[in-house]
């Protein structure tokens, strides 16, 4: 009897152990260990990346963190060859202003009596359209090319043929409206539509403040510009009134508002898995593990907090994973933490401590014995 309870203690013990050791692979975890990112490193294929201390050196060596898209726009603004706004052209709707003194086609004196009369002065306003061709058709001058030139053009050769019906004549040419040297906006914006180009030659944050701007947080948005085959796209809170990037605008240029919400991610042995929306202009680590509440203690490996990020240089054609450590059991960490920026897209994984995944295999291990002790205490 003594022989076959050992049998079945020592066939126990065996079906325990291998129950535990398929365990140790099977664990809940929510996320990898530090020693487990490390090898990653080592071993990855798919996705090759290095892990890298954070340190002052590290620091020094980040990619700036301005948008691509800011040198794209400063690109746009540098390639412009900006011009007068004010060119007529077919479709153009004209305002006229006539000025007479004495004699004229619109002073109203006709008759020899109004002749020994003082001279007096008259005014006729005329709204025109350039129709195709750009010919523009005025009373008693007919047809009149206008496209291609400026208002003070058009209204000198005016005035030089009316000379010939008017005593004094005085002209004054205005584009009161146009569908040509305009430019688009919309998107997130308060009042989209087509804004008229004018001798201030506008610029993009000129433009935004015309159209209302956006009633989202600057931090949200970007500023899509489109200007024939190009186009450039960078967040709001990067384009200062003094960049290059708020570039003068040309005729048929397009502006879209577009909401982004750039955000980063939590995860790993934290209270709170959490998507965080990055709400200021610049927001470093210490700052991003306070939002995420900071690593559990009770399954956290402080030693193991990694920032995840694919990481585009100004030389890169192709973003690089790279994995960014900070160990925060060391005090001068926090320092550095406050001189790292997050980025958009960044992860922030708190690593899973080794001690917490014994214990949950310590925890393992007694609930499987626990329903065979009595089975044992029985057979002797």
């Amino acid at each position: 009897m003594t022989k076959k309870i050992r049998i079945f203690q020592h066939l126990t013990l065996l079906l325990l152990c291998s129950l535990a050791l398929a365990g140790c692979a099977t664990l809940p975890s929510n996320g990898p260990t530090s020693s487990a990112v490390i090898r990653g490193a080592r071993d990855a294929v798919d996705v090759p990346y290095k892990v890298v201390d954070i340190s002052p050196q590290v620091i020094n060596a980040l990619p700036p963190s301005q948008s691509p898209g800011i040198a794209q726009m400063s690109a746009l603004s540098l390639s412009a060859t900006p011009g007068r706004a004010d060119v007529i052209r077919d479709g153009d709707t004209l305002s006229i202003l006539i000025f007479e003194v004495g004699f004229g086609l619109f002073s109203g004196q006709s008759s020899i009596a109004d002749a020994i009369r003082p001279p007096t002065a008259g005014a006729q306003q005329i709204v025109a359209v350039v129709r195709e061709g750009g010919i523009v058709d005025l009373p008693y001058l007919g047809p009149v090319t206008a496209s291609g030139n400026f208002p003070e053009q058009l209204a000198d050769e005016l005035r030089r043929r009316l000379k010939r019906v008017s005593e004094s004549p005085q002209v004054i040419v205005n584009i009161s409206d146009t569908a040509h040297s305009v430019a688009y906006v919309s998107g997130a914006i308060t009042k989209p539509g087509r804004y008229r180009l004018t001798a201030a030659h506008e610029k993009l944050l000129d433009m935004i403040a015309l159209a209302g701007g956006t009633a989202e947080n600057a931090n949200n948005v970007d500023i899509k510009i489109k200007r024939g085959a190009q186009v450039a796209q960078a967040p709001l809170n990067e384009i200062s009134s003094e960049s290059a990037a708020n570039l003068e605008l040309m005729p048929d240029d397009r502006v879209e508002v577009v909401l982004r919400r750039p955000s980063y991610t939590a995860l790993g042995a934290t209270e709170k898995v959490s998507q965080i929306s990055l709400e200021a202009p610049s927001v470093n680590l210490v700052e991003a593990i306070a939002r995420a509440t900071g690593p559990s203690d009770k399954s956290a490996n402080p030693r193991g907090v990694f920032v995840f990020r694919l990481e585009k240089g100004p030389n890169d054609e192709q973003p690089r994973a790279v994995v960014y450590r900070l160990n925060m059991l060391k005090p001068e960490s926090y320092f550095l933490a406050q001189m790292f920026a997050v980025k958009d897209k960044d992860v922030i994984l708190f690593s899973n401590s080794s001690s917490n995944l014994t214990q949950k295999l310590a925890t393992l291990i007694t609930q499987l014995i626990n329903p065979v002790l009595p089975a044992l205490f029985l057979l002797r």
